[in-house]
């Protein structure tokens, strides 16, 4: 009697994990992403959308359009967000779709009193959709500075600093 018991309990351990893989992994609702057709014109409509919310300061859209790796909670990327100037006008450079999956646009953005020198941004295709990959860029608007409107991507990974500042 113990060792049927033992041969029933055994199979449905087996059996539940095999409807598990089944219902997830192949028979599910969910079914991979697809890029879109036009994977150029999606990513630069995000990147837009995704501007045009940053000059009319919609923090909700900003968050939704872009992920952000730096910040631990949503809390700090907010107060983040609503420390940085206003831009009051962008404008697309070039756009490399040369990987799909990861979309290169490169833009200058003005400000009330600057304007930046051509910055690139990655639009990533992820969960059925592309998002503004945020990360810190170093852009050097000392005029009098030999490497004047120079542009530095730092690597990527949260900054433990920039989180306890925003938090």
């Amino acid at each position: 009697m113990k060792i049927a018991l033992r041969k029933k309990l055994a199979c449905l351990i087996v059996l539940g994990g095999i409807l598990t893989v089944v219902a997830t992994g192949f028979g599910g609702d969910k079914e991979p992403y697809k890029l879109p057709d036009k994977p150029k014109e999606a990513a630069v409509s995000t990147f837009s959308e995704y501007m045009n919310s940053s000059m009319s300061r919609d923090y909700d859209k900003m968050l939704s359009l872009s992920d952000d790796y730096r910040f631990k909670t949503e809390r700090a990327r907010l107060n983040f967000l609503k420390a940085q100037g206003t831009p009051i006008d962008y404008r697309i450079l070039s756009v490399d779709d040369s990987n799909p999956s990861r979309i290169v646009v490169s833009s200058i953005t003005k400000y009330k009193d600057m304007e930046l020198p051509p910055i690139k941004h990655i639009l990533a295709f992820e969960e059925g959709k592309y998002k503004l990959q945020m990360r810190n860029v170093v852009v050097n608007m000392i005029p009098s500075s030999p490497d004047y409107k120079t542009v530095e991507y730092e690597p990527e990974k949260v900054d433990d600093a920039l989180e306890d500042h925003f938090n």
